[in-house]
């Protein structure tokens, strides 16, 4: 498939965690993560100018398991990132659905590949192939350690910490959940934010520590995410790293204690506690990890726009995902691949606000779309026993046999528009189908 190259170069300054450089026509300011890496690669690969400005000092392997759906692979594989999810990550097989308190399993059905195969990879793995095909691109600097301060949302410009301006031509605000670009955008954002009533607890086991138990290097050896299913909690487990490495996600209700980041440290004490009954794999899980970590889960209304002038604001910053479909990461990277496609379609810098346009009646329906029903699965994972959990069950063994899922993540019908959506194509066919310029 021909890559569509620009039609003007930009500068482009995307923010995240990230850097600068000068302003010209062809320069554009992005902040890193995942999204703004992805972004980056997208906009250069077609011939734009990019700065990405990170508020870290150094990039550092960060992060655990995630998830690279179709949606999210196809774009990977135009970035040309393919080969380091073949090398570092696992094709999953098979998703097993299990009860909370003896691991019976109510469902276990192949991972359809027909969208492409679903991969999961550690988080820092992926980060890496992405940091490594930015410096192999000529028109792509990144700076470290440039913390982002305020924004001149129409000039476009930046202000740094110490005073200093960065402009461009378009800014790309991927500066994640905590985004100080929205907050410029909307200052009482951060009073429309909703505790979901759930935290989550972070864990990833090395593979030495899994083979010393039986029950546990079968949890390791095998391509297969199990979710096991409990009253007000769910765990998510998967092996990354090919193999080496046991990723699990403790999902279980909020105590009110801890923020929405995920560098708090927690302790198996902690999870030991809020898991207590239930199944002992996840015990013996629980107890060969070597460190914990814990974050408050949100609910993130959805913004009015995601854009003012030639600013945008991509992935988290403006359509934060919950984990109970796994798309937070492929729906940054299908921003990316839209924002690739628009931005490359313009002649001159001056209709850049326009092509934001564009990129925000793409992406925003569909976002929020994925982001509501993230937030809708966690009733049907968490009811607690009796009638309406026997009837749950009874849907999880219809399923097997071809009936649609009460897990939207191993529903056949999500997974189709989910797997089966082509982002950058999507945006083609926006661009010349509903808003051609004349």
């Amino acid at each position: 498939m021909s890559l569509l190259k620009a039609k003007q170069s930009l500068k482009v300054v995307i923010v995240g965690y990230v850097r600068n450089r000068q302003c010209c026509i062809d320069h554009c300011l992005v902040l890193t993560g995942i999204g703004g890496l992805a972004a980056a690669i997208s906009l250069a690969i077609r011939g734009h100018d990019v700065l990405v400005l990170e508020s870290a000092q150094e990039i550092q392997d960060v992060g655990a398991g995630i998830q690279v759906a179709p949606n999210m692979r196809s774009v990977l594989r135009r970035l040309g990132i393919e080969p380091a999810i073949k090398e570092k990550g696992v094709i999953l097989e098979r998703i097993l659905v299990v009860r909370w308190q003896n691991g019976r399993i109510l469902s276990e059905i192949p991972v359809d590949h027909q969208y492409g195969e679903t991969a999961v990879i550690h988080r820092g793995d992926l980060q890496k192939a992405l940091i490594d095909r930015v410096v192999g691109l000529d028109n792509v600097r990144i700076r470290l350690g440039e913390t982002v301060t305020d924004i001149d949302f129409h000039r476009p410009a930046v202000y740094l910490q110490g005073g200093q301006m960065i402009f461009g031509d378009v800014v790309i605000a991927a500066d994640g959940v905590k985004s100080t670009i929205r907050s410029k955008m909307f200052p009482d954002d951060d009073n429309r934010i909703q505790a979901t009533g759930d935290e989550a607890f972070r864990i990833v086991i090395p593979r030495e520590r899994m083979l010393q138990d039986k029950e546990l290097a079968e949890l390791i050896a095998k391509p297969v995410a199990t979710r096991w299913i409990g009253p007000y909690r769910h765990i998510v487990g998967y092996p990354i790293r090919n193999h080496q490495l046991y990723n699990a996600v403790f999902v279980h209700p909020d105590k009110g204690s801890i923020g929405e980041s995920w560098t708090i440290p927690g302790t198996k004490k902690e999870m030991i506690e809020a898991f207590r009954g239930w199944e002992p794999r996840l015990l013996k899980l629980i107890a060969s990890s070597t460190h914990v970590l814990k974050s408050k889960l949100c609910l993130h209304p959805p913004l009015q726009t995601w854009i003012k002038g030639s600013c945008t604001l991509m992935g988290d910053a403006c359509h934060p995902m919950l984990p109970y479909i796994a798309q937070g990461a492929a729906q940054a990277l299908e921003d990316a691949a839209v924002l690739g496609v628009v931005l490359s379609n313009i002649t001159t810098a001056k209709l850049t606000p326009f092509a934001l346009q564009i990129y925000e009646k793409c992406r925003k329906e569909r976002a929020e779309f994925v982001q509501k029903s993230g937030t809708e699965n966690r009733i049907p994972l968490h009811l607690p026993d009796g009638p309406e959990q026997v009837k749950r069950d009874e849907r999880f063994a219809a399923s097997v046999k071809g009936g649609g899922s009460p897990d939207k993540w191993n529903d056949r019908e999500t997974q189709r528009m989910l797997w089966g959506y082509d982002a950058e194509e999507a945006a083609k066919k926006y661009w010349s189908g509903k808003y051609r310029l004349r």
